[in-house]
């Protein structure tokens, strides 16, 4: 299930706007689905959800572009393919500061922002348990990227 930011954090500014004043345009994947899809008990869900969260990211323009997914998802790529997985867990962890700094470089990119929460989220989580879940997350990631380039990302 999708969630806004707002209904997650149980709070509402009113006239769609979060607490830092930027329109409210990003939606989350929530803790409990995003565990399940992480886990690999559902490979349906994550299917289903990958396409969600891809027709989401081309809602508003300008849009999410393939390079700049791209360009993240090559740093995930590189970790999927280290032969040392002790090393994975904390670069892993710093996908999020690239994350937060690409989308600092491009906030009128809504797809972004929602990449951006969605993968955060997942990062967290798989830190809980990186030997299991760090697999899907790169198959999560990946599914986002073939569904954005079937719907149209350019």
């Amino acid at each position: 299930m999708i969630v806004s930011n707002q209904q997650q954090r149980g709070t509402s500014y009113g006239a769609g706007y979060n607490r830092d004043s930027q329109q409210e345009s990003s939606y989350r994947v929530s803790k409990e689905d995003l565990k399940e899809i992480l886990d690999g008990k559902n490979p349906s869900k994550m299917v289903s959800m990958a396409e969600e969260i891809a027709k989401k990211t081309l809602e508003s323009k300008p849009h999410l572009t393939t390079s700049q997914i791209r360009n993240i998802y090559g740093t995930v790529k590189k970790l999927d393919m280290l032969g040392d997985r002790e090393d994975v867990l904390p670069k892993l962890i710093l996908l999020k500061p690239k994350l937060a700094y690409v989308f600092g470089r491009n906030k009128d990119v809504q797809g972004l922002r929602i990449l951006k929460d969605v993968l955060s989220d997942a990062i967290d989580l798989v830190a809980e348990k990186k030997d299991v879940r760090f697999q899907n997350f790169c198959r999560f990631f990946e599914a986002i990227l073939a569904y954005h380039r079937a719907e149209g990302g350019r």
